[in-house]
């Protein structure tokens, strides 16, 4: 079975995303320089990205779920 070039594509999307919220994580003295408004503006972007990423899981689940292949 061969996986369609935008399933790929998909993945290889959230694992970028991934490798990113990695490297952000690598820089904590950023973090801890940044002012409070940064730190607030930071906090409702990660807010934001939990809730699509709890849209994305669900809508993986959902398919999962009906047996998709």
């Amino acid at each position: 079975y061969q996986m369609p070039e935008t399933t790929i594509n998909m993945v290889d999307a959230l694992r970028g995303q991934q490798a990113q919220l990695r490297r952000l994580l690598a820089q904590k003295v950023l973090i801890g320089d940044a002012p409070k408004t940064t730190l607030s503006e930071m906090q409702a972007e990660v807010t934001e990205l939990q809730r699509l990423l709890a849209e994305l899981e669900g809508a993986i689940q959902d398919q999962l779920q009906r047996g998709h292949k």
